[in-house]
């Protein structure tokens, strides 16, 4: 079945976070190094091994609007201080310098033009479910330049729920006037894409770009995908 609707998960799935947030921490860790005298590829590494135990540790407040990129970025940096033993009031400003250089640094995969490209000329309608404060994800969308390629973009923090949680998946579905059996999800995380979008009735589709093994136990994706390329011949079949 050709759907009549996609949503798309947007990191990890559209835009390649982690090289931007390894340019965010490589960017505060060499100020951060030049002030303290420690050496600056030693500080990046050290602070990435722990960024995301800090992450996970405010999960909660991050993907419904409790905490926005300057106060996780500096969580992370008081974190950094606490490691090194010195005084963290400098923190607020590493936060900034992470946070800036992370949104430069953050680039869309290649297979992301085709893939809208080939829904547009198949007349499918698509959404961003994504899990994020709002601004954060909106300058995200903003600074990759995709803030305005989707028919609707839903964002955890602005609709009070979160992936898995399947009401995200109900109200991107009701923006786009879209029944569940008729639209597919894509997304990177197991957990949190496939595990939602088949508790929401939707054809799950997992992109797996680094290959990752599968547990048992985790969500079945409907389809398994290691390029967004794989889908385009698909979609072409509704023009």
């Amino acid at each position: 079945m050709t759907p009549e609707a996609l949503l798309l998960d947007f990191d990890g799935t559209l835009v390649d976070w982690r090289s931007g947030l390894v340019a965010g921490i490589r960017a505060a860790a060499t100020e951060f190094a030049r002030l303290h005298g420690f050496d600056a590829d030693e500080v990046a590494a050290r602070t990435l091994a722990f960024e995301a135990e800090v992450f996970e540790a405010h999960l909660d407040a991050w993907t419904l609007g409790g905490m926005d990129a300057f106060a996780l970025h500096g969580a992370v940096w008081r974190r950094a201080h606490a490691e090194y033993g010195v005084d963290d009031h400098a923190a607020p400003a590493f936060a900034e310098a992470h946070w800036q250089a992370e949104l430069a640094g953050m680039r869309r995969y290649d297979d992301v033009t085709p893939l809208l490209a080939a829904a547009r000329s198949a007349g499918i309608r698509t959404a961003i479910i994504t899990n994020g404060p709002g601004a954060v994800q909106r300058g995200k969308l903003e600074a990759v330049g995709l803030a305005d390629a989707f028919d609707a973009v839903l964002i955890s923090a602005e609709v009070g729920s979160a992936k898995p949680d399947v009401r995200i998946f109900e109200l991107a579905l009701a923006e786009l006037g879209v029944a569940p059996e008729r639209a597919w999800h894509i997304g990177d995380t197991l957990a949190f894409d496939i595990a939602g979008a088949r508790a929401a009735g939707v054809e799950g589709v997992w992109i797996n770009r680094d290959g990752v093994s599968r547990d048992a136990a985790e969500a079945l994706p409907h389809r398994e995908i290691a390029t967004l390329a794989e889908l385009v011949p698909l979609l072409a079949r509704a023009a």
